[in-house]
């Protein structure tokens, strides 16, 4: 392996399904922060894409609380589009990366970012992000869940041993806001194991919620 695309592509990213499927039956629509998040500012999608979306489960909640919306969503593991595809034939499911969007400009008012920009090889990361913003359009919502974390670190990924692999945790909002064309809309951070508000003190362990809205002009008013 030459990087973490190719080893999440060949390996890491069927491993992760494996080792996460549990989430599936434990999802529920009322719980999951992304829905509530949507629900509580009164968004209402119309077309939603989902990077690190896994087989989907998320997206097939949003379709049934929104049946309306049209979702999508990718992951590098074929596992889990596969299990996806089977499972959630309402979903629109696809195997790529987020460096690499199988989509048109503009093609989306809401995309979600579930724990991926933590594991992309850094060059490619700004290569990731343009491509978000190429496909969200302008006034849309763009929420990033990944960790918490005060300043930027970086670990080794534990989960690959055949070669060195890193995890980098930092604040992936300030990339979007210091643009100006992103606009924080709200932050919220919550114990990582049980997704629940606290007051502990590892502020490098925590996990977050972040949601963006996107306006090229409002900075220029």
């Amino acid at each position: 392996m030459n990087n973490q695309k190719e080893a999440f592509l060949n390996y890491e990213a069927d491993s992760w399904f494996d080792r996460n499927k549990c989430v599936i039956d434990r999802f529920s629509i009322d719980n999951d922060l992304i829905i509530n998040i949507l629900d509580q500012y009164d968004i209402y999608p119309q077309k939603i894409l989902e990077i690190g979306s896994s087989a989907g489960y998320r997206l097939n909640g949003i379709k049934e609380k929104y049946p309306n919306c049209d979702v999508y969503g990718i992951d590098p593991s074929v596992k889990a589009v596969e299990y996806g595809k089977t499972n959630y034939p309402t979903i629109n499911l696809s195997v790529a990366t987020a460096d690499s969007l199988p989509f048109e400009k503009q093609d989306f008012d809401v995309v979600i970012v579930g724990f991926v920009f933590y594991v992309i090889d850094r060059d490619l990361l700004f290569r990731s992000i343009a491509e978000i913003d190429r496909v969200l359009q302008n006034k849309g919502i763009l929420i990033i869940i990944d960790f918490f974390s005060e300043r930027a670190l970086k670990n080794q990924y534990a989960h690959i041993s055949s070669f060195q692999a890193y995890s980098y945790k930092q604040k992936y909002e300030d990339i979007f806001t210091s643009s100006h064309l992103y606009h924080l809309i709200e932050k919220t951070t919550y114990n990582h194991n049980n997704k629940r508000k606290d007051t502990q003190s590892d502020f490098y362990d925590l996990m977050s919620v972040t949601m963006l809205k996107k306006d090229v002009e409002a900075a220029y008013k």
